[in-house]
């Protein structure tokens, strides 16, 4: 994600009625939508070792801003830096809060909301002929990490981060900056921020480097540590890796994939917009996109899956976040596209975009019910499940949605035609729209009202199948059933057939405009088995037989109760440790008890059952017969595959067997020193039916999902006895893109 969307209290520019006339009367900045940016030449000391920063800044304002009246502008600055003015007969004036409160108020809501970073505002009048002033100031910008990491702005020994939220250069009122900027640092330290390295001089003394943006931007970041610096060249754009100790292994690795997926992006999307990327490792875990460089924490950055997962992520927002900006007050289009171009994109090479896409729709079900669901046009960021269920992944099935009604021609060519359009500037949901309907000549506001305009998600049902045989050919018919309340969506379902001695399944695709639809197919051999939306294209609130448990369902529960096991008397504190743990994941918390304090397990709550000889296991186990699991208190036998008590750390889900919509889960734990790292790594697991760990970190040594037994999508259509049919060869899909050299597992 782009560290825009991350700072939520960055992302808002609220602008009520009576701060435009406020506005309007001081004769202060113009609005955002004539995109002139403010021009930036910044001359950088820091000294990270005491906090300090000292700046000299030439300004270069806009005609469209520096023609008002008087000339008088409104800047705000990290507070305790005291601009002084450079320029003879600039008037430069703090707005004191003391004696000018109202003003000062009006300032505080016209500019970006409090983030905790204290903060100064200052007027400036300038003759009517003068658009370009100079300021200096100097300070100590120190905000240490909060706590689970996190900080506005720093300056400090262990790093240097500083953003638009640090308040760290002057920000104008709504507009966006090109600027060009020297930095100086002790001979040990380098500098990083967008745009393109223009001079890098490293002596005895000092480290001197600069960087430039010609492309208006939406702030200013500078980046500061003892990097080890690695590069590549291409034609147009050179990629960069800036680590805190030397690994020119890894180094390799990114240069190697960074090359490759802008190739591959360029191919789909049009030239990038900048003239490097960089990989930039933080001081602590982060996964953060700005414009350019992606900053990525140190643990993150050495996991291999990062290279084809999260990081090709990052290098799209270039394209959308951070080349084609987003409008938060129309809601947070980019996440969502991002997801789908990258993540989605990178299974759908691997042949596994139908799982992607389920997986995608069994967040939605889990963790968004009607009291938290909101439209799309309301998402900012991600701050929860179910906000990422929702701003990541409904979003990334209505583009999905989108391209399997234009086809991938037209959707490509819509993408190419948003992006050249909007590279720079700030896009709403509502400037897709009108691209896609320029391209497709088709009137799309239907469409994108009810899929961004509204919350809430299709769920459908087959009410009825019938198969006669007229001769030698044979009839299916089906309804189905839009069972949600309210009125009906306008679906494109996919329909799949499997036939009787022939390898491939007969696919049909229909539209589906009202809350009931009959089918009628004629088929030339006999149907065995009717699958609807098989590949999971149709963005819906799934059903549960449609879904392997996970711990999604569990993770996703209002009311939770975890059971400790009476008979480990030995390791009762640490599953207590553990279940204190869970309730991180809980917004209403996690009730504790002892497995004897009860009789039965409730039907009204998800319930953690924790360790090897709870009371509660057997009917667990019981529950998972028919997934073949074996389990008692000795070891689990989940296949081939046995885990002995011992030095194995495994966690195991089902649906209560009494009320599908919850879930149980059980833990056992063979090594008490793995529980902390069991505790934090398991959330992440969450999309899994069961997981197997070993050793006290512990390491993950098995995961998987239980199979879809029972699915209300799939109808069986013949009668006689025997194994079910597999279902038929679906057609196959090509990808949106492939890499030039592709991946390997």
């Amino acid at each position: 994600m782009t560290l825009k969307t991350a700072n939520v209290l960055k992302i808002f520019r609220f602008f009520p009625l009576i701060i435009l006339i406020f506005l309007a009367l001081l004769a202060s900045p113009v609005s955002s939508q004539e995109n002139t940016p403010i021009k930036h030449s910044l001359e950088v000391w820091l000294e990270p070792e005491k906090n300090k920063i000292a700046v000299e800044d030439q300004i270069t304002i806009p005609q469209s801003v520096s023609s008002h009246p008087g000339g008088k502008l409104y800047f705000m600055l990290h507070a305790g830096l005291n601009p002084l003015s450079l320029t003879s007969g600039l008037q430069l004036k703090r707005i004191d809060e003391k004696s000018n409160s109202q003003q000062f108020d009006k300032l505080l809501k016209l500019f970006s909301p409090y983030n905790g970073v204290p903060r100064d505002f200052f007027s400036v009048t300038l003759p009517s002929d003068q658009k370009t002033f100079s300021i200096k100031y100097q300070g100590k910008i120190y905000h240490p990490l909060e706590r689970g990491g996190g900080t506005p702005g720093t300056i400090s020994s262990e790093g240097i981060l500083l953003s638009g939220a640090s308040n760290w250069y002057p920000e104008f009122v709504d507009h966006l900056v090109v600027f060009k900027m020297k930095v100086h640092l002790s001979q040990k330290w380098n500098a990083v921020s967008q745009g393109e390295r223009v001079e890098y001089d490293r002596t005895e003394k000092e480290t001197k480097v600069a960087w430039e943006s010609k492309n208006p931007q939406e702030e200013i970041f500078l980046l500061g540590n003892s990097f080890s610096y690695y590069s590549r060249k291409s034609s147009l754009t050179e990629a960069m890796v800036f680590l805190r100790q030397p690994d020119e292994d890894l180094a390799n690795k990114y240069l190697d994939v960074t090359s490759q997926y802008i190739e591959m992006y360029e191919k789909l999307l049009g030239a990038y917009p900048y003239k490097k990327f960089a990989l930039v490792e933080n001081f602590w875990e982060t996964g953060f996109g700005m414009p350019s460089f992606t900053l990525l924490g140190p643990r993150v950055i050495r996991f291999p899956f990062i290279l084809h997962s999260s990081y090709p992520h990052e290098i799209l927002h270039n394209w959308f976040g951070n080349g084609v900006y987003v409008d938060y007050e129309k809601g947070n289009w980019a996440e969502g596209l991002t997801a789908y171009l990258a993540d989605h994109l990178i299974k759908e090479q691997r042949g596994k975009s139908a799982d992607y896409r389920r997986g995608t729709l069994q967040k939605y079900t889990d963790y968004v019910s009607s009291q938290n669901d909101f439209p799309l046009v309301d998402f900012r960021s991600r701050h929860s499940s179910s906000t990422e269920a929702i701003g990541y992944g409904k979003s990334l099935m209505v583009f999905h949605m989108l391209r399997q009604k234009f086809g991938d021609e037209l959707f490509i060519k819509s993408l190419n035609a948003f992006y050249e359009k909007h590279r720079f500037q700030s896009a709403g949901f509502d400037d897709l729209r009108k691209i896609f309907e320029e391209t497709s000549a088709t009137n799309l506001k239907d469409f994108f009202k009810r899929w961004v305009s509204f919350s809430g998600a299709p769920e459908l049902k087959i009410r009825q199948t019938k198969v006669l045989q007229v001769a030698s050919e044979y009839r299916l018919k089906a309804t189905l059933e839009q069972i949600q309340p309210g009125k009906p969506y306008s679906l494109r379902v996919l329909l799949a057939v499997t036939l009787d001695g022939e390898p491939q399944a007969y696919q049909t695709v229909f539209e589906m405009n009202d809350k009931v639809h009959e089918i009628e197919l004629k088929l030339p051999a006999k149907p065995l088995r009717l699958d609807v939306d098989p590949e999971f294209d149709v963005f819906r609130r799934l059903s549960r037989n449609e879904l392997p448990p996970a711990l999604t369902q569990v993770f996703g529960a209002d009311k939770v109760l975890a059971l400790l096991p009476s008979k480990e008397k030995s390791l009762i504190d640490s599953y207590r440790d553990l279940a204190e743990s869970l309730k991180q994941s809980y917004s209403d918390g996690v009730e504790i008890k002892m497995d004897n304090q009860i009789q039965e397990l409730p039907v009204d709550k998800t319930v953690w059952i924790l360790g090897w000889e709870n009371l509660f296991l057997p009917r667990f186990s019981s529950a998972l017969k028919s997934y073949g699991l074996k389990i008692d208190s000795a070891e689990a036998a989940i296949g081939e595959k046995r885990l002995l008590r011992k030095g194995h750390s495994l966690a195991l889900t089902t649906r209560n067997p009494d009320n599908s919509e919850l879930g149980w889960a059980w833990i056992g734990i063979g090594n008490p020193e793995a529980i902390p790292g069991f505790a934090r790594k398991l959330p992440h697991y969450h999309r899994y039916s069961y997981l197997g760990f070993e050793g006290s970190e512990p390491t993950n040594i098995l995961k998987g999902k239980w199979p879809v037994l029972n699915s209300p999508m799939t109808v069986f259509l013949s009668k006689g006895e025997g194994k079910k049919p597999e279902i038929g060869k679906l057609l196959s899909r090509k990808a949106l893109a492939y890499l030039p050299l592709p991946f390997s597992e």
